[in-house]
């Protein structure tokens, strides 16, 4: 396992809740804002990953990092920022808010086209990243017992429209399939693909295991 240690930096009470890099400037996360043409806004025209922090140190940065840009190559974007750059940004957003366990997100987005533009090799592409404490999805009975999973009817996007190995915001399925969970008793939801096997849930992998094998999708997932 590869981990980064954090700058030595003390927190900044500003920053107490997390912080953010919008436009070349390190914001309170509760001030941080993209602009409102962003095609990673407007059409979800974007890629991001997610990286964490245990005990101020990054789990597996490297990976994270070359994760994005093979997505971001794969988009045809470009990302304005050098692995290393990249590497400072998420460090100072992490340092800035003192955190020493850490949810910490980077993210490509198309950006904004010249007016009267709809072709995006034309839009300037944007950088953007943010790092907050990290949370649990689950609370601690939960965590104890596991969750109540609904296998939902509502089929995942599937890979020939949208490639699920490149991370991506495309959450209308997901978010209709944990809504249909909630509606009958569950506390998560898992999706198909049109075959009925499952696939992934909102913000989760699926694994098995059987016998000493453990096995996860074959296609459909990230």
């Amino acid at each position: 396992m590869e981990a980064e240690i954090i700058g030595p930096e003390r927190g900044d009470g500003r920053f107490a809740h997390g912080a953010a890099y919008i436009e070349g400037e390190f914001v309170p996360i509760a001030e941080a804002r993209i602009p409102i043409l962003d095609w990673g806004f407007l059409r979800s025209d974007a890629t991001y990953d997610v990286v964490h922090v245990w005990e101020g140190r990054f789990f597996r940065l490297d990976d994270h990092i070359d994760r994005i840009q093979r997505g971001i190559r794969r988009l045809e974007m470009q990302c304005p920022y050098e692995d290393d750059a990249l590497r400072a940004v998420l460090n100072r957003c992490v340092a800035l808010a003192g955190l020493k366990r850490a949810y910490v997100e980077m993210i490509c987005t198309r950006g904004t086209p010249r007016p009267g533009s709809r072709d995006p090799r034309q839009c300037t592409n944007a950088f953007y990243a943010f790092a907050i404490p990290f949370i649990s999805i689950a609370d601690p009975d939960q965590l104890e017992r596991g969750l109540h999973l609904v296998v939902s009817t509502v089929q995942r996007i599937p890979p020939e429209a949208v490639d699920p190995t490149i991370k991506n915001y495309h959450w209308l399925d997901l978010t209709a399939g944990l809504l249909e969970a909630y509606q009958r008793g569950g506390e998560t939801g898992a999706l198909v693909d049109p075959a009925g096997n499952l696939v992934e849930g909102p913000g989760f992998n699926i694994f098995a295991v059987f016998g000493r094998t453990v096995v996860t999708p074959k296609r459909g997932a990230l």
